[in-house]
């Protein structure tokens, strides 16, 4: 099971973006192995900031809303926060603290054994236990 972060939401809503062609092949590549497709509630929020930055926010929006249609989104529940908890003091011990949304991102993804789809691995690379692929 795949969960797409926001890196990859970008890229593929982005007609301008050099990864796009990329990230269009890493989806098309899950769908060829029959992966279900699904984000986080917080890869979503982090989309609507874009939406509210846009000079047309409508059609970002609507954009939006077309590519979460192929998507189950994946709630913060106990579990997922109990991992978060776990996560950040680990972070925090080993003096490499990561961003609260990008431990939010990895304790959702986690706590329903997803693989953390994304372009940037660095900003996860600390997190232990959590699957990752990247493009």
């Amino acid at each position: 099971m795949a969960c797409i972060d926001t890196t990859v939401l970008i890229d593929l809503v982005g007609s301008r973006n050099k990864y796009r062609e990329k990230a269009l092949f890493k989806i098309d590549r899950l769908i060829q192995r029959n992966e279900p497709l699904f984000t986080t509630r917080f890869n979503i929020a982090e989309l609507y900031v874009g939406v509210e930055r846009s000079t047309k926010p409508k059609s970002e929006e609507q954009v939006i809303h077309n590519l979460l249609k192929f998507m189950t989104i994946l709630e913060f529940d106990d579990t997922a926060a109990r991992l978060f908890g776990q996560i950040t003091a680990y972070l925090q011990i080993i003096g490499k603290p990561a961003g609260d949304m990008d431990v939010l991102i990895a304790a959702t993804a986690m706590a329903s054994n997803q693989i953390l789809i994304t372009r940037n691995a660095k900003h996860f690379a600390n997190i232990p236990e959590l699957k990752i692929e990247e493009y």
